[in-house]
């Protein structure tokens, strides 16, 4: 969009204001309508202008859509540029979303020296006092570039700089310890009776911040798929156990409260797959709730709340343009929450790791034996394996070595009570037939691991009759069936598959054309009968 010399209405571009990025397969009039967002842009402009002492906005670059946010590029009449961030209507809780965003930068910033922009103007009221008539934020723009646009080009030694960095803020985030669980925000941003004064333990010593608090957690999962309208407990908590079971708890009243099971590109149920039901979801909020408290970990270090950035992707990590090498800012503390560390993304997600768990021999990995004699196009593949493996172990060794309780962490999450503590936070959504499954796992392994023991092998939480036990094992065969079918989705959409659900506008057409003959591939496959085909129309989760 060319600069403007003269006052223009900025309200008079729609895409400012619309999702445009591309086009959603999943309930796309429901997923519109969460991304519109009515407002008046000439305000915010005003507001971007008078932020840095700039008189005017001379022009507005909207950034691509994101998912839960809209960005603007503005540039002012002083040659500087700001960005302005404006929250979808899923971006969460009103009011808290924001408050709670805008806190965090602080605390990060001002307190913890972590990289994070500055943040100019805000308000996450609609009052009387906010003309924009919807929330927002203008901060800084970061003088530097995505690390994505580098990190492929880095040799080894490079990256590893980038690594120490992000370590170094990590270890600064494991070591302040906070007395309660939830997000943080300013102090006279909360009610009395939502909010807890901020004890912080930094460097052993403890440390009351009067302008922090802490209150309602607002990380993702509270407001995904409808949990925003939930009148559940949000915190904030005293411990990790309350926490955790106001977890289970909202996990149960979502079911409760659902007409439908929520759509998803995990796994296709139908006839011959896996079909849930509302009893199967709610045993296994039910089983959780009464697993919890084994579940928890017995490692003290794991038991306080920590503040962390949990999507550190090469999007939102900022270096030096001149010196790649130098990280100037960390983007997005949207739905930050204080949660233990086993809670937490204990890997950066731009070391793009996607292989097999790394254990904790970190054994440097070696290419196979039979390399020489692969194919050109296999050793591509195989190559960037080894260097992506090769990078996650030097990342674990580092984090072994200086920061023993991100480790801790990192290995519990890779265990059978990790990983039902991970899926317990999205059981509304799916994965009851793997936590089901999971949860006879753990009691077999109880039983191993106290095999002399009736009273011990007594004490666990849940029984397991030969029915349930045949039942479970039935649904988890049926599960891998349904994931796999998916699987089989995505390979013979190949490009076409829409990441998120979102597929680009150009591609839509054939996307849909390519769909319809693969869902009638699919039925022909699975042998249906006229009964079982209206299940199977009836699970499709795509729009037709």
């Amino acid at each position: 969009m060319a600069p403007q010399e003269v006052e223009a209405d900025w309200n008079l571009h729609d895409e400012f204001f619309n999702f445009t990025r591309g086009r959603f397969v999943l309930d796309e009039k429901e997923q519109m309508s969460k991304r519109r967002v009515s407002f008046d842009m000439n305000e915010l402009a005003r507001i971007a202008a008078s932020s840095v002492g700039a008189k005017r906005c001379i022009n507005i670059e909207k950034c691509a859509d994101g998912m839960f946010n809209k960005a603007y590029v503005f540039t002012l009449d002083n040659e500087r540029q700001v960005i302005g961030k404006v929250p979808n209507p899923n971006a969460g809780i009103p009011h808290y979303t924001t408050a709670s965003e805008v806190a965090t930068i602080d605390f990060m910033r001002n307190v913890l020296k972590t990289p994070a922009p500055e943040v100019y103007a805000w308000s996450s009221r609609l009052d009387g006092r906010n003309k924009v008539g919807a929330e927002y934020m203008i901060m800084e723009k970061l003088d530097g570039i995505p690390l994505g646009k580098v990190w492929p080009t880095l040799d080894p030694a490079d990256q590893m700089k980038i690594f120490l960095q992000v370590f170094d803020y990590q270890r600064v985030w494991t070591a302040t310890k906070f007395a309660s669980f939830g997000s943080l925000y300013y102090t006279n941003d909360l009610d009395e009776l939502l909010r807890k004064p901020l004890f912080a333990e930094r460097d052993g010593q403890t440390v009351k911040f009067d302008r922090f608090a802490i209150g309602p957690a607002t990380g993702r999962e509270w407001s995904d798929d409808g949990r925003d309208v939930l009148k559940c407990d949000r915190g904030p908590w005293k411990s990790v156990y309350d926490y955790r079971r106001a977890i289970g708890l909202r996990e149960k009243f979502a079911i409760e409260c659902s007409p439908r099971t929520p759509k998803q590109l995990a796994m296709l149920y139908g006839p011959g797959l896996y079909q849930p039901t509302r009893m199967k979801r709610l045993r296994a909020t039910q089983s959780y709730l009464e697993l919890l408290e084994i579940l928890l970990p017995d490692d003290p270090s794991l038991a306080n709340g920590h503040l962390w950035h949990d999507d550190l992707h090469s999007e939102n990590i900022f270096v030096n343009r001149e010196k790649p090498t130098e990280v100037v800012g960390i983007i997005d503390w949207q739905s930050t929450q204080i949660s233990p560390l086993f809670d937490h993304c204990m890997d950066p997600s731009f070391l793009d790791y996607n292989g097999a768990p790394i254990g904790d021999s970190l054994k440097r990995p070696e290419l196979p034996k039979d390399y020489n004699s692969l194919p050109e196009c296999d050793k591509k593949e195989v190559i960037k394996h080894y260097y992506d493996k090769s990078v996650m172990v030097a990342w674990r060794m580092l984090v072994k070595q200086k920061n023993p309780s991100q480790y801790t962490a990192a290995m519990f999450e890779n265990t059978t009570k990790g990983y039902l503590l991970l899926l317990s936070r999205r059981l509304y959504e799916l994965g009851e037939p793997q936590f089901h499954a999971l949860s006879l796992d753990l009691w077999r392994e109880w039983l191993e691991s106290h095999p002399d023991n009736r009273e011990k092998v007594a004490k666990f939480p849940l029984a397991f009759s030969d029915e349930t036990i045949s039942e479970i094992d039935a649904d988890r065969e049926a599960a891998q069936l349904s994931a796999e079918a998916m699987k089989s989705i995505q390979q013979r959409l190949g490009e076409l598959w829409p990441e998120k659900s979102l597929i680009e506008h150009g591609n839509y057409e054939e996307f849909k054309a390519s769909l319809l003959q693969i869902k009638e591939e699919l039925a022909a496959e699975l042998a249906l009968t006229p009964e079982e085909r209206d299940i199977f129309h009836k699970f499709w989760p795509f729009d037709d």
